[in-house]
C-alpha cells in the first residue's frame, strides 16, 4: 500500500477517535469508533478503496 494511503486512513481514524470523544449520543459514539476501528485496519492493511459495508457494520 502506498504510504500515502497509510497516512489517509491514520487521519481519518484519529478524526472518528475524536468525534467519538465529543459524542453526547452513545449510539453515535459507537458508531465513530466503529468507523474508527475500519480506518485502522485500512491503515494497516488496506487500500484507499473502502468497502462501504466495513465501516457501517
Amino acid at each position: 500500500m502506498d504510504t500515502d494511503d497509510r497516512i489517509y486512513f491514520a487521519q481519518r481514524a484519529a478524526e472518528e477517535q475524536e468525534a467519538a470523544s465529543a459524542a453526547s449520543d452513545p449510539s453515535v459514539a459507537e458508531a465513530h469508533r466503529r468507523m474508527q476501528r475500519a480506518y485502522l485496519e485500512r491503515a494497516s492493511t488496506g487500500s484507499r478503496q473502502v468497502d462501504e459495508d466495513s465501516l457501517v457494520g
